[in-house]
């Protein structure tokens, strides 16, 4: 999945570094995020306060407000998919190819990203009673590491990658049934933490036992196949959201 996720990545990537990207992957961002089909099933409007609010407000409320949006919507069509992610490609050949992805791999990321979409989506609406858990995760994390904003939240990653999360942010109910599921449907994504995870979190973290008061909230409506020709229209607004979207789903 290393070309999927890179995809979703330099989305991610660009949210902290706007302006370096091309004209060209920007007009087709704008496009992907404009397109009805795109804006109905990930409810990118909602992200508006990430991009103009002040950099250094935390990230967690406007995501909330995004997930209850996005996850009570029905999900995208793989047509929605597939031309969301031929855009990217295609319009974003410079920066992805610095990934080492290519417009000629489009054929072969798309059928893992629809396949992997569906997943994404469940963790993401996962819910501890009424609370989002990748809000209760971002919330648990801000109260070790600080603020979790646009402009320090490059460097906190850094900060992450060379020490150990606690076990308050790791060890949840919310994690573990997000566990659950991507190890159920893609084992071979997890199996390599299993034993980290068991180490910090005990034995029955991997269990494969459902913990109580863990709900999925996902809407399991179906989105249109087809997108019917939707038009397009520029709008920072959409890129600015769009590129945030991207930088949940490197996150989650």
């Amino acid at each position: 999945m290393t070309r999927s996720f890179a995809v979703l990545s330099i989305l991610g990537v660009s949210l902290a570094a706007a302006q370096s990207i091309s004209d060209q992957c920007r007009t087709s961002l704008i496009q992907a995020a404009a397109n009805s089909d795109v804006s109905t099933c990930l409810s990118p409007g909602t992200l508006l306060p990430l991009v103009t609010g002040s950099a250094n407000n935390s990230i967690i409320d406007p995501i909330n407000n995004w997930l209850g949006s996005m996850c009570s919507a029905p999900a995208c069509s793989n047509d929605t998919i597939s031309a969301f992610v031929q855009n990217v490609t295609a319009g974003c050949s410079t920066e992805l190819s610095a990934l080492g992805v290519t417009s000629d791999d489009a054929s072969s990321i798309i059928p893992t990203i629809q396949a992997a979409y569906p997943t994404v989506r469940r963790v993401a609406c996962l819910q501890d009673g009424n609370t989002k858990c990748v809000t209760q995760t971002l919330t648990n994390l801000q109260n070790v590491v600080g603020t979790l904003s646009v402009n320090n939240i490059a460097n906190i990653g850094a900060t992450l990658a060379s020490t150990d999360i606690p076990s308050n942010v790791t060890c949840t109910d919310c994690i573990k049934e997000a566990y659950n599921i991507i190890n159920g449907d893609f084992p071979g994504v997890v199996s390599g933490s299993q034993s980290d995870l068991q180490s910090q979190c005990g034995d029955s973290f991997t269990d494969g036992q459902n913990p109580s008061g863990i709900s999925e909230s996902a809407n399991t409506d179906a989105a249109d196949s087809s997108n019917n020709g939707a038009s397009f229209m520029a709008s920072d607004l959409g890129v600015s959201a769009l590129l945030a979207i991207g930088s949940l789903f490197a996150m989650l």
